[in-house]
Order: structure tokens, then sequence, then C-alpha cells
């Protein structure tokens, strides 16, 4: 299967460290043609519905991954991410959770809910240089392989909107 190429990632984190670095990261190695940053599970909605400050299709392109924090404030990561897989027009969005969290109970309900990959945060700007090699390199694999819902592989919806 051909993949279309990462255009648009955004990322979806509230820690102003994180975002820094990341950010740095991203200048030295994109993964994509642009890196959109929101502060919120609620902003993430907002962009992806186009509300607000992202009213504009030009102000919101159509994510080609979605980087998910799971902790923060308001929504959670897993909230967003069940509102994500719940819409149609959104669900073939693939997702991956960038997070501290390394919980089972973490990796077990996002793989529930239809996550298509799990990565915990580094905390050096090294660390994200590796997670956007490895995103680069692997995003056939992200996708291809899905994490197991239940002991079962779980294919997910992988078409492309």
């Amino acid at each position: 299967m051909v993949y279309p190429p990462l255009h648009t990632i955004v990322l979806v984190d509230d820690n102003p460290d994180d975002c820094e670095l990341i950010q740095e990261a991203w200048a030295e190695s994109p993964v994509g043609d642009r890196l959109r940053m929101v502060n919120s599970g609620t902003e993430l909605l907002d962009y992806l519905y186009r509300r607000g400050p992202f009213e504009l299709s030009t102000s919101a392109p159509r994510p080609s991954v979605i980087l998910l924090d799971l902790n923060m404030p308001g929504l959670s990561g897993a909230e967003v991410l069940q509102e994500i897989k719940r819409v149609p027009d959104l669900a073939c969005i693939p997702v991956v959770i960038l997070t501290t969290s390394k919980a089972p109970r973490d990796i077990l309900q996002t793989a529930g809910l239809g996550v298509n990959g799990y990565m915990q945060k580094p905390n050096t700007f090294a660390g994200y240089l590796q997670i956007f090699s490895n995103l680069r390199d692997h995003w056939g694999e992200i996708l291809d392989r899905p994490l197991s819902r239940g002991g079962e592989d779980w294919s997910g919806n992988l078409a492309w909107c």
C-alpha cells in the first residue's frame, strides 16, 4: 500500500518546554512540510472543525497526522481521540499518542479507541530528533501495524480522506 506523504503535522501539547524542544528539533529535521501546534484538546477540535481562529482553511490545513498528548487540562487526549474516531470525516486522520505516560492502562485505552501509534515523550532534543526520524522512516509501518486490541489484530479505518 502506498501512503500519502506527510504534509501537515499537528502537535497537541500544553507543555511550553516540550513545544519549544519539538520546534527546535523540527527546524533541524522536519518530518513534513509544516508543523502546526495547538495547546489543548479543545483547540485541536476547533482546528479540525475550523472554528474560531481556524475558520479559514489556510489557517487549518488538514493534518496528515496528529501527535496527541494524553495529559492535558480540560479535554484529555483520550477524550479528544474518542471524538476524532467517532466522526467519519476525521476518523481516517492517523493519530499517534506522544505522551510522558507509559502506563499499560493508557496504552490499552488508546488502542481500544483506535490510535495508530503510541510513543513516549523524550526529555531531550536528541530524543525528539530520533522520534522525527522514526516517524519519517517508519510511517508505513505505524499505519500497517496499529496497536493490538484485545490480542487480535485491529486494522482500523485507514481509508484516506
